[in-house]
């Protein structure tokens, strides 16, 4: 039986944008996958959550952007999760589920870096293949992965795609401000973000 290959692009997506879709789009072709699962975060232990928009909202952004690609799916495992969610936890789950699948994580060069204090890193790092999502902002990805892999029995490659400073961060202060995200964002997206009034206050 053919493994099937699937990439796990995990985030708080808050909210998701076109940096998120090219990111998506080039790990499909350039690792020959059969699919990329988004995973929205419950409740991220590695950062604060950004106040603005509901978990609900974070998921129905996120199908809205990626409704038009076959190749794309959205899990409600980590959204659904009570309390904290941890990787490792989401990956047991889904090897427990779909045991004859290769899977992938892709994970941004600054997230990356941190990887080695995530919950049970070392475990962790076995469980995948490593996709590095290079950032213009973030250092060498090269010279991090090599550092991640002093630490860590990882198995990592680099993705070949456009490195953008677009950020959430950023459309979240573009629409405080009264700023456009058009172009920024997917048109579905932005529209939701308007018609509930998202992110207007700091």
């Amino acid at each position: 039986m053919k493994h099937r290959r699937i990439a796990i692009l995990g985030g708080t997506f808050n909210p998701v944008h076109h940096g998120h879709l090219i990111m998506a789009e080039q790990a499909l072709w350039q690792f020959d996958l059969d699919q990329v699962l988004w995973m929205p975060a419950g409740d991220p232990p590695h950062k604060p959550l950004a106040p603005g928009a509901s978990k609900a909202d974070r998921l129905a952004m996120v199908k809205l952007a990626i409704a038009d690609h076959e190749r794309f799916a959205c899990s409600e495992l980590e959204i659904r999760r009570s309390g904290r969610s941890y990787t490792i936890e989401t990956l047991r789950t889904l090897i427990q589920e779909q045991p004859n699948t290769q899977w992938y994580w892709i994970i941004g060069v600054d997230a990356l870096r941190d990887l080695p204090q995530w919950y049970q890193a070392e475990e962790l790092a076995r469980l995948c293949h490593w996709i590095v999502a290079p950032r213009v902002d973030a250092g060498d990805a090269a010279q991090v992965l090599q550092a991640v892999a002093e630490k860590l029995p990882i198995q990592a490659q680099i993705l070949e795609a456009p490195t953008l400073t677009l950020s959430s961060t950023y459309l979240r202060q573009q629409i405080q401000k009264g700023g456009s995200i058009r172009y920024l964002v997917p048109p579905a997206v932005e529209h939701y973000i308007r018609q509930h009034r998202l992110y207007l206050q700091p």
